[in-house]
């Protein structure tokens, strides 16, 4: 996947040996008990009452806080086998809803560049970290929640995401709106091209990353852009596209931004 050496290391990524075993045994020799582990989802226990390890012959990616505290793993497979990821449980100190994968890489340039952008996947981040933008975070597969948006509010306002299409629903778009309350500014959409996922794009053109991101537009205006390429003309039509937009619009708490939209509405 075209990972450097200095990144493998700088995000400590790892690998579960196809045993059993291993792991237990090795903490146990570090004096944890088999109730640490298990709390911790590092073992898992089968019908049969046997414990062992969770993580088996696997592909392992840290998952640290902002303090950069181990909280968690991520694991892909290596045989082509479902499901491709799976992640460490909720514990007393991971909950994947409120995670945000490389955010312990990602802060301090978050603030710095006063944006944050959220991709959907460890390669994701990774590799755009491995091309010079450390600003990107991922959600780890999961809709972004508002445990997510209230940690990157400590460090900027400013959240761009970038989607497949697939994510783009009136659902997400509504979702999207309530997190703009939250901000109290606009949050942007990144339409990737051609279903790329970002670390394809960095991979290709470092330079066609960065002019996606330049060109992000807010969330309701993507919203209506994909409306009127419909092109509405009719009255049926336009009624069509009002009932779409307005519970979009009428979600907005800032009175400026509602009749901004509404107005364009109107127009449509």
């Amino acid at each position: 996947r075209g990972i450097l050496a200095e990144t493998i290391s700088s995000f400590q990524l790892g690998f579960a040996p196809n045993g059993w075993e291993g792991l237990k045994k090795h903490l146990t020799e570090q004096g944890y008990s088999e109730e640490d582990m298990l709390s911790a989802g590092l073992i898992v226990e089968s019908e049969d009452k046997k414990k062992h390890d969770r993580f088996r012959g696997k592909l392992m990616f840290p998952i640290k806080d902002e303090k950069k505290r181990v909280t968690g793993f991520g694991a892909r497979v290596l045989d082509g086998s479902l499901p491709k990821y799976i992640n460490s449980p909720q514990t007393a100190v991971f909950d994947k809803s409120g995670t945000l994968y490389g955010i312990d890489h990602a802060a301090q340039s978050i603030r710095k560049q006063d944006l944050a952008v959220i991709v959907e996947g460890y390669m994701d981040v990774i590799i755009t970290h491995q091309g010079g933008f450390a600003n990107v975070v991922a959600s780890m597969g999961t809709a972004i929640t508002e445990k997510h948006v209230n940690t990157l509010k400590r460090m900027t306002g400013n959240l761009a995401l970038a989607l497949d299409a697939d994510s783009a629903g009136e659902e997400a778009m509504l979702r999207c709106v309530a997190f703009e309350n939250i901000l109290d500014s606009e949050l942007k959409i990144i339409v990737l091209p051609d279903a790329k996922d970002p670390d394809e794009v960095v991979k290709e053109n470092p330079e066609e990353w960065k002019r996606l991101i330049d060109k992000a537009v807010p969330v309701l205006q993507y919203t209506f852009d994909i409306v009127a390429s419909t092109h509405p003309r009719t009255a049926l039509e336009k009624s069509a596209a009002a009932r779409r937009l307005l519970p979009l619009i009428g979600q907005i708490n800032n009175v400026v931004r509602r009749g901004h939209y509404l107005q364009k509405l109107a127009v449509l």
